[in-house]
Parts: C-alpha cells; sequence; structure tokens
C-alpha cells in the first residue's frame, strides 16, 4: 500500500531534515581537520555556514515529528512504542542542546565535546525512529 501524497510529502520532509541534521554533523566533523589546516577560522567559518541549513533542520524535524505523531492514532500503539517515542523525543532534545552548547563553546575540548554529544544523540534519535517505524 503506498503512502498518501500528504504522507509521503511529510515523512520526506523529515528525512530530507534528518539527512541534514545527522548527515551534516557528521560531514562537518570529517572536514573539520583538512579546514583547519587551511587556515585559521575556516573551521569556523564552515560551522557557521552549516549552522544556516542544520537549524531550520532541525526545527523541521520537531515539526514534522510532531506531525508524525499527530497522524497516528495513539489508541493502537503499545506502551512500550509510547515509552520509546518519550526518549526519542528526550535524545532529540538533548541533541539540539548539545548542539547550541558546541556552538558557544569557547576552548577545543568543549567545542568537540559537546560535538561528540549533539552526534551520539542525533545517531540514536534516528536509529530509535526507525525501530518506532516499525
Amino acid at each position: 500500500m503506498l503512502a498518501s501524497a500528504l504522507d509521503g510529502l511529510r515523512l520526506t520532509i523529515h528525512v530530507l531534515a534528518a539527512t541534514i541534521w545527522v548527515g551534516g554533523q557528521f560531514t562537518l566533523a570529517g572536514l573539520v581537520p583538512t579546514l583547519r589546516k587551511s587556515g585559521e577560522g575556516v573551521a569556523a567559518a564552515a560551522a557557521n555556514a552549516f549552522a544556516k541549513f542544520s537549524w531550520p533542520a532541525y526545527a523541521l524535524l520537531i515539526i514534522t515529528g510532531l506531525w508524525n505523531v499527530a497522524a497516528m492514532n495513539m489508541n493502537k500503539t503499545t506502551s512500550a512504542w509510547k515509552v520509546f517515542l518519550g526518549i526519542k523525543i528526550t535524545v532529540v532534545l538533548l541533541s539540539g542542546i548539545a548542539a547550541f552548547v558546541h556552538s558557544r563553546a569557547k576552548s577545543k575540548s568543549q567545542i568537540a565535546t559537546w560535538g561528540g554529544i549533539s552526534g551520539v544523540m542525533a545517531v540514536a534519535s534516528l536509529t530509535i525512529g526507525v525501530f518506532l517505524a516499525g
């Protein structure tokens, strides 16, 4: 059975936003060593440019995630599914909070730590979402 046009659009936007938020973090993290060798401030400039795409993608993830839940019949879900949904929402929020703190951090160790936490939480959220999708 094919999804309706509206469901297809909602899910496409959600997956596209996830590719930007999650995949972009890992792409940028992989490029940082090379960018640092290119000159002072190059990595920071790339991170600032990425933020112009990543934060709107994060907002779309929240919006479409809420839309995904609203489109479901919650009476047909199990208690375990609802618990995992709560965990996913928490992990999504932790990824965003960690990314925000990362963007405000001053030392290299803080930048690395908070960036790593955001990335791990983003992957955890993605993984939980796959299991929730059934």
